[in-house]
């Protein structure tokens, strides 16, 4: 379901994937190449939420805010995962089930393990994991799935619009 709230719509670009049972309200931006799975909720009641290219945001993840929420490009937030507010850069793993709290600013290049939850600066080229969140060099190998987080539900997303398995965005498209 895509609704605008006191006088602001969702802007969508015409490539982006949204599932039927996702929640997506008010001043929202969202990128080329996006895909919005089932359950998610984009919900921008209280500030606005912008969404870059070619992100991913899966089953059940919440994104809300109190003031501002930026994610960059090609991030990937995984099921059940929480982002409230702040700055997500981009290339970025968010895995499962983690809580990103308000305020806080993750670089680019960044690797948050699933169940962590982060407060706080996360520089680039870091692996986040546990409760509370410690920050640590990424290895190689996490590095390198780092490069392109999304690639696959990028076109996950299309081959789900080309069956005609997404809402029409067409009320709410911006930019082409």
């Amino acid at each position: 379901m895509i609704r605008p709230l006191d006088g602001k719509s969702p802007r969508i670009h015409p490539s982006v994937f949204v599932s039927e049972a996702a929640y997506v309200v008010g001043d929202v931006v969202i990128g080329e190449g996006t895909s919005i799975w089932p359950g998610a909720v984009i919900r921008a009641d209280y500030g606005d939420i912008i969404i870059g290219k070619n992100c991913s945001i899966q089953d059940n993840a919440v994104l809300h805010t109190d003031d501002h929420l930026e994610l960059g490009d090609n991030v990937l937030l995984t099921h059940g995962a929480v982002v409230h507010g702040g700055k997500v850069g981009s290339n970025v793993l968010i895995g499962v089930n983690a809580v990103l709290l308000e305020d806080t600013d993750v670089g680019d290049y960044v690797f948050i393990g699933a169940g962590a939850i982060v407060r706080g600066k996360v520089p680039d080229n870091s692996l986040v994991i546990g409760v509370p969140g410690q920050i640590r060099p990424l290895s190689e190998k996490q590095a390198e799935r780092l490069k392109n987080p999304t690639a696959k539900y990028v076109q996950n997303g299309k081959r789900f619009n080309e069956q005609g398995l997404g809402l029409d965005t067409t009320a709410f498209q911006a930019g082409s």
